[in-house]
Formats: structure tokens, C-alpha cells, sequence
């Protein structure tokens, strides 16, 4: 293929990629299912690259208008949460974490740590994902709760 077939091809997969974006975002630019769904799920490789005493967690998801994931807890704050490892998308914004699936109401207990969001890793650094993706969440106001372990809440 010659240069001038290379760049028609180049253009056409730009072309496609730019329409298939388009089509899944909505007016503003943000996806319809969740704006969540470009960053993926917050987390990390392991819980142990953030510092802090353990302690019991219980509070209900919430999941913002913009598709971010809160922990309402009893004592009026809601944390941006950061899931355990191996945590996913699930469809509707929800997230699979440990074996179950979470969404927007489910009152979930843990184990885990309330810290800033610069305590994370690169936390402080505008341009890492942490600090992109939590400050997008409102985390630098918010705070954030890093769960090592979760599960669905008796009834």
C-alpha cells in the first residue's frame, strides 16, 4: 500500500472511531450509562498502598448524577469510594466487587480506611488518574474511603 492508501486508511479508521465515540456519548460529551464507565472502577492493586487503621465500614451506595460512586455513611459525609482489587463495571453503573454486584441504594458493610485524596497514590499529582478521576468525584472535598472487603449489609 502506498503512502497515499496508508493516509485514506488512517482517515477512515479515524473517521469510525470519532463517529463510535459521538454516538455513545450524549450532547454534553458525558456516555448515557455512566460517566464513571471511561475511568473504570476506582481502585487499587492492593489495599496496602494506602496507610491508615482499618476499621468496620457501613454506609449505602450512592451513585452520583454523574455516575460517580459514594458511600453514604451514617454520620452525614459520603466518601468517593475506591473498590477492592479485582473490582468491575457491572451493567447500569453498578460495580462487582467480592462476588457481588452493588448498585445505587445497596447498604453494603466492610473493612477499610476513610483518608484524603492525596493520600492515595499520586494523589497530589493533578495529572495522575487518582487525582484526575477523584477529583472529578468532588474527592478533594468529599474525602474517600478505600474498602479492602465488602459485602452486602443484613437486612
Amino acid at each position: 500500500m502506498g503512502t497515499g492508501g496508508m493516509r485514506r486508511a488512517l482517515a477512515g479508521v479515524v473517521a469510525v472511531a470519532t463517529a463510535l465515540t459521538l454516538a455513545a456519548c450524549g450532547a454534553d460529551g458525558v456516555t448515557d450509562e455512566s460517566a464513571e464507565a471511561g475511568f473504570g472502577v476506582a481502585q487499587l492493586q492492593s489495599p496496602d498502598q494506602v496507610e491508615g487503621v482499618r476499621e468496620p465500614i457501613r454506609g449505602t451506595v450512592s451513585i452520583a448524577s454523574n455516575g460517580c460512586l459514594r458511600l453514604l455513611i451514617d454520620d452525614g459525609t459520603s466518601p468517593w469510594i475506591v473498590w477492592p482489587p479485582d473490582s468491575e463495571l457491572a451493567d447500569n453503573g453498578g460495580v462487582i466487587a467480592d462476588g457481588s454486584r452493588y448498585y445505587d441504594g445497596d447498604a453494603l458493610v466492610g473493612a477499610g480506611v476513610l483518608v484524603e485524596l492525596t493520600d492515595l497514590p499520586d494523589g497530589d499529582n493533578p495529572d495522575s488518574y487518582f487525582s484526575s478521576f477523584g477529583g472529578y468525584c468532588g474527592a478533594d472535598e468529599t474525602g474517600v474511603v478505600v474498602l479492602d472487603a465488602v459485602a452486602h449489609a443484613e437486612a
